[in-house]
């Protein structure tokens, strides 16, 4: 149990992250913490993402918490509104509610060294001080939105699948979609039947399967309320399986070939005509990108009101887009399935650590975290779903939750040992990482092709290159031994170096 009443947390985002984090606080008992939350409801990914089709692409039983079970989903993968109302009732059922500050948006972060406290502005200059910050915003919240010429000339709709025009009437329009991408694949099914024409750009044709989805009968959502276990054991099942993949594409990945020998059939299944069907065929292997689920995604791509267009965009006009053959189509919107800054969300943080140094700096071309999770000369400072704990293969509510673990320990020894700071040894992170980077030599991300997973120096700063079980029993409990601590004396009135 901690001891320290006047030690303070800070989470910022009331996604998945933030959400785990509050729980497992006020489970150990642990209640002076405030979340803060640039929107005015809880949510995350799950709130901003509500374009038409949106849904998970991992399966319901494991994407949820381990501690949350949830008898009432109504289809092996969850559509988003489910997912969000989950998350609600999480919050609820926590009563995390009045731990959350709405319409209270970071504009920065600053480490007092002096004081050994974390201080913390909003977009109307209002500050909150915090012994300890946990960076709970995620990757995917900032759309990646493409630089093209003369897109800010065009006079007709323009918006993000993240940012979606509810209000935008698709019916006798003619469509431009930017983007083949896990957004795109869910949403232009949706859209396809509307429009008069839709003009699909794609850069690069995906990798994508057949979707195992499925509604569960009345007769399994009663066993998974009346018997846990069944729906335990049926995560478990979920959880081993995905996490094979890891043997594929670290070790061998002629194991991946099976992925592609269904993914081509699915293809040809649908896929009559055979010039739609070459530009439709991916040119890398299966897994350097992310691979993406759908039933529905080539059945409205073999529709004649859709155009396969791989010449690449030269330019927009008022009206029209143009390719680099100098074709021009007149369009009346354009949808961005661009994506989000990942490899790079770190350069729209302005945080700010020991002697002045800026964590966008400090990540620019190499983002480097110890475990995802905390990073030199950033004392005190936590980050949800940091560089390289991202998966191609698993649910990442999984490492949400050992990072929780690992957050937690700490938290607790600093309140129990008058720990005033911890700071990741500069030595420590840099071996991890060297680790980390010799892992992922010869491994499925780095056979060629280009993808979010890697940043601008090459590297793959995203995944993490291993099992997750593994993560999990590393992240277990904090080794204070690879941190540079700072005592607050028993007196209080001089600090010791550790």
């Amino acid at each position: 149990m901690a001891t320290n009443k006047d030690f303070s947390i800070l989470i910022t985002g009331t996604g998945f992250s933030g959400i785990c984090v509050g729980i497992q606080l006020k489970k150990a008992g642990i209640h002076n913490f405030t979340i803060v939350e640039k929107a005015n409801e809880v949510g995350g990914t799950w709130r901003d993402n509500t374009y038409p089709g949106a849904a998970c692409d991992v399966k319901s039983n494991l994407y949820s918490y381990s501690f949350e079970p949830n008898p009432n989903w109504t289809r092996a993968y969850s559509p988003q509104a489910e997912i969000l109302a989950y998350i609600k009732h999480c919050v609820k059922k926590y009563d995390l509610g009045k731990h959350i500050l709405f319409d209270w948006e970071v504009k920065a972060a600053k480490y007092d060294e002096k004081k050994a406290m974390w201080e913390v502005t909003n977009q109307r200059n209002e500050t909150i001080k915090a012994n300890v910050a946990i960076v709970g915003n995620g990757p995917l919240h900032i759309p990646s939105l493409p630089d093209i010429q003369g897109i800010q000339d065009f006079k007709g709709a323009v918006f993000h699948s993240a940012q979606w025009n509810h209000d935008f009437n698709f019916n006798d329009k003619n469509v431009c979609v930017i983007g083949t991408g896990a957004s795109a694949i869910q949403f232009v099914p949706e859209i396809q039947p509307k429009v008069k024409k839709l003009f699909l750009m794609q850069r690069t044709a995906p990798w994508v399967l057949p979707k195992p989805d499925g509604e569960f009968t009345p007769t399994e959502s009663a066993l998974f309320e009346k018997i846990p276990l069944i729906q335990k054991l049926n995560r478990d099942f979920i959880y081993y399986l995905n996490e094979a993949q890891v043997v594929g594409m670290m070790y061998n990945d002629n194991i991946l070939k099976l992925g592609e020998v269904i993914g081509k059939r699915h293809i040809n299944k649908y896929i009559k005509d055979p010039e739609l069907r070459r530009k439709l065929t991916p040119t890398f292997k299966l897994g350097c990108k992310r691979v993406l689920l759908s039933n529905n995604y080539y059945q409205a791509l073999a529709q004649p009101n859709l155009e396969v267009v791989t010449d690449g965009i030269q330019k927009f006009t008022k009206d029209s887009v143009v390719t680099n053959d100098g074709k021009s189509r007149k369009i009346d919107a354009v949808i961005l399935g661009t994506g989000f800054h990942v490899a790079d969300s770190f350069q729209y943080y302005n945080v700010q650590g020991k002697n002045g140094v800026q964590l966008k700096d400090v990540l620019h071309d190499a983002p480097e975290a110890y475990y995802g999770t905390s990073v030199h000369q950033f004392p005190n400072l936590f980050i949800m779903l940091g560089p390289n704990t991202g998966l191609g293969h698993n649910s990442m509510i999984y490492m949400i939750e050992s990072q929780t673990n690992y957050i937690l320990d700490a938290v607790q020894k600093m309140m129990q040992q008058n720990i005033k700071s911890i700071d990741v040894k500069k030595e420590v992170q840099t071996k991890f990482n060297e680790e980390i980077q010799q892992k992922l030599e010869g491994t499925i991300w780095l056979s060629g092709c280009k993808s979010w997973y890697l940043s601008a120096d090459g590297k793959n700063h995203t995944v993490w290159p291993g099992f997750t079980l593994e993560f999990r029993n590393r992240t277990k409990n904090i080794n204070l031994n690879d941190y540079n601590l700072e005592k607050i004396s028993v007196k209080k009135e001089e600090a010791e170096l550790v």
